[in-house]
């Protein structure tokens, strides 16, 4: 069984101006990554792995704009939708 915690914070919440600068910064983050990934891949390079993409992301801005901890876990959470999409893609050529 999955559980889900839902928060719902609307305009007027003291927080939500912070919430909403740190998921802008982590959107931003995931999309700029995402994209040397995907180029990556494209190109016949390969695909960077958490560790490599997280050592060419650190000197960047998108990373640099939140805590370290969250930004790793964004580029985690990247890696897994990855890996998510390489399994996908396997099952569907064996078992079209």
């Amino acid at each position: 069984m999955l559980v889900a915690e839902r928060h719902i914070i609307k305009k007027g919440h003291r927080f939500w101006a912070e919430i909403d600068n740190l998921s802008w910064h982590s959107k931003n983050l995931y999309n700029s990554a995402n994209y040397l990934i995907r180029q990556n891949f494209i190109y016949g390079h390969g695909y960077l792995t958490y560790n490599q993409m997280a050592s060419l992301m650190k000197k960047t801005e998108q990373y640099q704009a939140l805590p370290a901890k969250v930004s790793q876990q964004v580029l985690r959470g990247l890696d897994k939708n990855w890996q998510s999409f390489f399994a996908a893609s396997s099952e569907f050529k064996s078992h079209p």
